[in-house]
């Protein structure tokens, strides 16, 4: 069989194939399969074909007879196996080998042809409605991207997301009090926001300075403020603040008030008590009649009022204490400081303690009466410092005839600690070219958590003192 028998039987199977309803009617009943007959190759009566075609130019074809279908509608066809020779068709007669490779091959043809219907038919028709790829993707894998956090820091507590206008701009410091005998002043407005907050010694208690970096951005109520004194003056300058009280010291006998102390240093300050109450500065009557306990700063107006009083603004940063703080909070030791008292001195009848709020990763206190559990006050570092001083007496105190004790710290360096995420490192500090710096007791430099900052200021030459609390002492 050569390829144009092959050629005509594929034509008639084709013709066949679409009669029996591979197409648009594909639901009508399909038509009976075709089947080949073949002569019995073992009987002896047909072994030699009997041809029932006409003779033609070429010779007479030998046929097989093909058995009828329900296609052909009782047509009977012959089926010829022939050579070809170069004078045109040849008869023979074929041998039991070549008859069965010519019936194989037939025989592949037709289930080829019919696999590939049943094909079509499941493919576009019986599952029409699920397409599948013509070649499998490859997974997908989505790999998420870590997005670095660039933004400014915020110079005082090292956060990010700082307003990058203000990063070369002069913090401001603002006086604020906490005297322990009375509760009129608590809690001080403005403390939660503050970026640090220095707590030191004063004549009768504590006073506290407000540390905000952006001056633009400062909460609308800020005190009680309190007057200024000389060792609060001088820790400002060391982050080249602009500092901020109402009413000041003056100098008297031996003591050298803050009067002198800003003219003779040359501090860039502004004086509440100075201006009328209004929009810079006003007074809050909801807790006490007490006048001295009422003032406040209106924060929002900060900008204004410093640009009013031709301050300025611009960081001056050889003056200006640049802390380093590490990208992500770690803890310092394993050195446990869940709990942390801290004394000023002999002298100072306040006491303060520290919790640390694992949740939180922050230090609370009630010292302040803040409530602090349900407020976003509170500290991711604290940093204690003891500091030499000396308490100085200034006689007939505002001409009452009586005395009056200052306490004066001379930034002097010496020991301290650092706390923060619960563990505490012993520290060393002081001050050089007018700012401050911190190291271990190796003398290596610090990093400090992001976050804001408590710093107590004690006196180490009059019992000031800071400790961890442990279980036990807690239970004493």
């Amino acid at each position: 069989m050569d390829e144009k028998e092959i050629d005509e039987i594929l034509k008639e199977i084709n013709s066949r194939k679409i009669e029996s309803g591979f197409g648009e009617e594909y639901n009508q009943e399909p038509a009976e399969e075709i089947v080949f007959s073949f002569p019995n190759e073992d009987s002896t009566e047909e072994k030699q074909l009997e041809p029932e075609a006409s003779e033609s130019e070429t010779g007479t074809l030998p046929t097989g007879e093909i058995i009828q279908d329900d296609l052909s509608q009782g047509e009977k066809r012959d089926f010829y196996f022939a050579d070809y020779s170069d004078d045109g068709y040849e008869e023979v007669e074929e041998n039991k080998s070549t008859k069965n490779k010519r019936i194989a091959i037939a025989l592949a043809i037709v289930c080829a042809i019919i696999a590939i219907g049943v094909g079509v038919f499941f493919g576009f028709f019986y599952d029409k409605g699920v397409e599948e790829p013509d070649n499998k993707a490859e997974p997908v894998v989505t790999v998420e991207e870590t997005t670095v956090d660039n933004s400014p820091k915020n110079p005082l507590t090292g956060e990010r997301g700082f307003n990058e206008s203000a990063l070369d701009k002069r913090p401001v410091a603002v006086v604020v009090e906490n005297e322990y005998s009375t509760s009129a002043v608590k809690p001080q407005w403005g403390l939660s926001e503050a970026d640090i907050v220095l707590e030191g010694e004063s004549e009768f208690s504590t006073r506290m300075l407000f540390f905000y970096a952006d001056y633009t951005n400062m909460p609308k109520q800020i005190g009680p403020t309190r007057s200024a004194r000389p060792p609060f003056i001088r820790f400002s300058q060391l982050f080249d603040a602009v500092f901020i009280h109402a009413g000041l010291s003056h100098s008297g006998g031996g003591y050298v008030g803050a009067d002198d102390v800003f003219v003779n240093e040359n501090i860039d300050h502004i004086n509440l008590l100075s201006l009328s109450e209004g929009g810079y500065f006003g007074r809050d009557y909801s807790r006490t009649k007490t006048v001295e306990h009422t003032g406040f700063l209106n924060g929002e107006n900060v900008a204004e009022l410093l640009n009013e009083k031709k301050i300025n603004t611009t960081l001056n940063p050889s003056k200006f204490t640049a802390l380093e703080f590490n990208e992500q909070a770690k803890k310092l030791s394993n050195n446990s400081a869940l709990k942390v008292g801290f004394e000023w001195s002999s002298r100072c009848p306040k006491k303060a303690v520290f919790e640390y709020d694992q949740a939180e990763h922050r230090y609370i206190t009630s010292d302040f009466d803040s409530q602090f559990g349900n407020s976003d006050a509170g500290w991711e570092n604290l940093i204690f410092l003891l500091d030499e001083t000396r308490y100085v007496v200034k006689e007939n105190y505002k001409g009452s005839g009586k005395s009056e004790t200052y306490c004066d710290y001379l930034l002097s360096g010496g020991k301290g600690m650092l706390c923060s995420e619960g563990t505490s490192i012993e520290i060393t500090w002081g001050v050089s070219d007018k700012k401050l710096w911190i190291k271990d007791t190796n003398g290596n430099n610090l990093s400090l958590n992001p976050g804001k900052t408590y710093i107590g200021y004690g006196s180490s030459n009059h019992a000031g003192v800071y400790s961890i609390i442990t279980q036990d002492q807690s239970n004493n």
